[in-house]
């Protein structure tokens, strides 16, 4: 994911390996009877991500079709 310069002023996403990464640990966490964004939440946050609720959105396309998971996730 890469977010327009001015949005993550100072941060960094999580990279494209780690959205997928993240994206299996909450499938195989549904299966696990959780839910997807217990799997995927708790995925990023063990790699040191966020979620910032007081930035603005990340998405590549700034949220046009409606926001990614990995939306406002940031070092």
């Amino acid at each position: 994911m890469v977010a327009p310069p001015d949005v993550a002023q100072g941060h960094s996403g999580p990279s494209d390996e780690e959205v997928l990464a993240a994206l299996r640990a909450g499938y195989r966490s549904i299966d696990d009877g959780y839910g997807f964004y217990p799997g995927f939440d708790g995925w990023l946050e063990s790699l040191g991500y966020r979620r910032r609720g007081d930035i603005d959105c990340t998405c590549p396309d700034r949220g046009y079709r409606g926001h990614l998971p990995e939306c406002r996730w940031v070092r």
